[in-house]
């Protein structure tokens, strides 16, 4: 008998490290200049959403305790949303999955911040942003096919201060949420601002980093090969 793994070996030509700095304005800006957007579906299924919520935020299901039966024009609503939500979900996953699996194929070594989701959502500003692109989903996906192409996957201290660092010179200085160029006050250079953190992130110090492990679903159980397209990178 023999036994088959699912597992495929490291690719050869795989000979760069990437630091990928995740974003709300766009979805993740890669050390090397790369930049991933979320797919227009996604936004305009989301923007859908929120119409028809708000269009129907006072539509009641019913409450069978006080006796209240739902009318079918909110049956009909709630079963609308429903539907509106499934298709999110599945344009989210796609994308994720893609998006990582090509990432995963094709660095050796990828470092992303050790980003605090729960305390980010917490934020009300943010909060629907980052549910709904999926920060943590991508971050699970992209641990677990990084062990699956064998590529090194880091995470970096959150504390680490990669969007104040220069990270030509290594200055520290503070950087407002408004400003979206890094200006150096010390070597007068100006970067974007998330090009510059995603710079910090892959040369930050050891000390700084531990690895990732993985995490799996019963999903990713069940279908443990990424899929075979990939998503399109624009080049520098």
């Amino acid at each position: 008998m023999h036994a088959y793994v699912d597992k495929v070996p490291p690719l050869l030509q795989k000979v760069q490290s990437v630091g990928i700095d995740l974003g709300v304005k766009c979805f993740a800006t890669l050390s090397d200049g790369s930049k991933i957007v979320a797919p227009h579906s996604l936004k305009k299924a989301l923007t859908k959403l929120s119409k028809e919520q708000w269009y129907n935020r006072n539509k009641r299901l019913g409450n069978r305790s006080e006796g209240i039966k739902a009318s079918n024009n909110a049956l009909k609503y709630y079963q609308r949303l429903a539907k509106r939500h499934a298709r999110i979900a599945n344009i989210r996953r796609d994308f994720l999955q893609k998006t990582t699996t090509d990432i995963s194929r094709n660095y050796y070594q990828i470092r992303i911040e050790d980003i605090n989701v729960a305390g980010m959502i917490a934020n009300q500003k943010l909060a629907d942003a980052i549910s709904s692109l999926g920060f943590y989903e991508f971050r699970r996906m992209l641990v677990y096919k990084a062990t699956f192409f064998g590529t090194q996957l880091e995470l970096v201290d959150r504390w680490f201060p990669s969007s104040k660092t220069c990270s030509c010179c290594g200055n520290v200085q503070p950087m407002p949420l408004t400003e979206r160029v890094y200006r150096c006050g010390k070597c007068g250079i100006s970067i974007e601002r998330d090009l510059n953190a995603a710079q910090n992130l892959e040369n930050a110090p050891t000390v700084r980093v531990r690895a990732a492990s993985a995490e799996f679903t019963p999903v990713d159980q069940k279908e443990p090969t990424p899929l075979p397209e990939t998503a399109s990178f624009p080049s520098n």
